[in-house]
């Protein structure tokens, strides 16, 4: 047998290189807990994989130092998770709850940059369904801001719903695209009056006045007594012109 000469190939050295990429090739196939990946892009992951892709437990940091913990699938997130914005050397949770291909879909809260919050039903990103939202207010009972229960519709108050001021009055009754839009009743609680009527794009178009609690006859403040002789037919009339054009 020749003597073997360092660089020559053969057939031997060739199985050998071929043994050695498949060595090499098995370890960059990530599966499994790894340690930090880190990408060219900046943004870096820890945790688990499954055929090379994001899958199961982890968190990313992303480039500019946002980070989200929480379950992924396919390499997208998708289950139970945590967005946090980095701000001002400080991480801010920005929504938690339920994800699905990548978006917020299910169960979850979202908590704006101005105190606003929403807890709630999701679907892709939106809210949409049933939910609760404070606007300038506490978090927690939503004390010193106005307080919304009732039906989303692609990121909007849309159906049947509640919305509780800070000032203490109340309207109940049907939403369209962020606007009171339909039938519903506004309590005027530091008057101690209530208004049921029907509203179009925000703005009142018919209804009745009345005391919330009625005061004796000739109480100061109180409402005066309808004069018209058939106000139950004059209101239904009007009420049926205005849904109608609803």
């Amino acid at each position: 047998m020749p003597p073997m000469i360092p660089g020559t190939v053969t057939a031997d050295s060739m199985r050998r290189k071929e043994q050695l990429w498949k060595t090499w090739d098995g370890k960059a196939q990530k599966e499994g807990p790894r340690h930090t990946v880190y990408w060219t892009t900046g943004e870096r992951y820890q945790g688990e994989w499954q055929d090379n892709k994001k899958h199961g437990k982890g968190t990313v940091v992303y480039k500019n130092g946002d980070k989200y913990e929480g379950d992924w699938a396919n390499d997208v997130r998708h289950g139970l998770g945590t967005l946090w914005i980095y701000k001002e050397g400080k991480y801010i949770v920005r929504y938690n709850g339920e994800w699905r291909d990548d978006q917020p879909t299910g169960h979850g809260t979202f908590f704006e940059d101005n105190g606003d919050t929403y807890e709630g039903d999701w679907v892709h990103g939106k809210r949409h369904g049933k939910g609760r939202a404070v606007y300038g207010g506490r978090p927690v009972d939503g004390f010193g801001g106005d307080v919304y229960e009732g039906n989303f519709e692609n990121d909007k108050k849309h159906g049947p719903g509640t919305m509780m001021y800070a000032n203490g009055d109340v309207y109940e009754g049907l939403w369209a695209h962020d606007q009171k839009h339909g039938t519903g009743s506004y309590f005027y609680m530091s008057k101690g009056k209530r208004f049921d009527g029907a509203w179009q794009d925000g703005t009142i178009r018919c209804g009745t006045y009345s005391e919330i609690h009625a005061p004796a006859p000739g109480t100061p403040g109180s409402l005066p007594p309808i004069e018209l002789k058939n106000p139950d037919a004059v209101l239904e009339g009007a009420m049926q012109k205005v849904m109608e054009q609803l």
